[in-house]
């Protein structure tokens, strides 16, 4: 350890929605769909965590596109090394926790403290801090208030001195449009190895952000761990795999599609069997004699 560097470790953190290109946030996806289906209210309850998805895989399978999954996650894992054969990750929905996180909670060799000499983040959102019309709009301010959430957790490890560092996806390349509250090292994706070993991870699935159809590619990055997982003490919102919302997306899409057949049917048979509005001229018998020119311009056909 050179002088002047915290003896606490590196914590890796990694937010799942870091595989999750949504081309409204970032660079273009022609294949994932049009931006608009990626519109979407972002907060951390139960109805955006659970519930809304099935209306939103609707979305994307009334414009003929299957749902989109998450990318670049395999092999994941194999980028980094860590200090231990078997590293100690714990899990959980909100990246809320990775500020509780210190040390102690691994219960690592030597590290007796409640600071990390470096918090390296992997997310498509730098959580160090977004200001809010009723909210803090610098860390003085935020400091004052004394409390985090997952938008500015980072700002708890900046208080105790460590150091910050954050690599966006590749897909997200100009980053977040509100810059961070504190210095932060920032960095694009590179899909290289990383060098600096890691003592300890933390795993957020961030249920809000990450579609429920995704939650089998969590269960399988977490399976690949190279070390041993928990779920994080406490984490009482914490349901997986949540309810699969593709049957029920489906049969709303199902129905939807069959609803609008049969307005489209409806209107075609209306439009072929209507009269025709225009009035017909009445038939000339044999007997009658065309009109002269002039009456015909005083009389015209109507």
């Amino acid at each position: 350890m050179t002088s002047g560097e915290l003896p606490g470790g590196r914590l890796l953190v990694v937010d799942f929605d870091f595989f999750f290109h949504n081309p409204l946030e970032g660079v273009s996806a022609p294949h994932r769909g049009s931006d608009d289906l990626y519109d979407w209210a972002h907060a951390e309850n139960r109805m955006l965590r659970e519930i809304i998805w099935p209306f939103r895989a609707e979305g994307f399978l009334r414009a003929g596109i299957e749902p989109p999954r998450c990318e670049g996650y395999e092999d994941f894992w194999q980028r980094f090394t860590f200090t231990s054969d078997s590293p100690p990750l714990f899990y959980a929905d909100s990246n809320l926790y990775a500020g509780r996180l210190t040390p102690l909670h691994f219960a690592l060799s030597g590290l007796n403290t409640k600071v990390w000499q470096e918090v390296h983040l992997f997310d498509a959102h730098h959580d160090s801090g977004y200001p809010h019309e009723h909210g803090p709009a610098s860390f003085e301010e935020w400091r004052e208030l004394g409390d985090f959430s997952c938008e500015d957790w980072m700002l708890v490890h900046h208080g105790r001195g460590s150091r910050l560092t954050l690599t966006y996806p590749a897909w997200r390349p100009n980053g977040d449009s509100h810059p961070p509250m504190i210095p932060l090292h920032t960095t694009v994706d590179d899909g290289h190895e990383v060098a600096t070993p890691f003592d300890a991870v933390f795993l957020c699935r961030s249920g809000a952000w990450v579609p429920s159809w995704c939650d089998d590619q969590f269960t399988e990055l977490l399976a690949a761990f190279p070390g041993r997982a928990n779920l994080f003490p406490s984490s009482s919102e914490w349901t997986h795999p949540r309810p699969d919302p593709l049957p029920h997306a489906r049969r709303m899409a199902d129905i939807f599609t069959e609803v609008r057949t049969r307005l489209e049917a409806q209107a075609t048979h209306t439009s072929h069997s209507a009269p025709d509005p225009r009035p017909t001229a009445a038939p000339v018998h044999p007997r009658e004699q065309a009109p002269s020119s002039e009456l015909a311009r005083l009389h015209p056909r109507r």
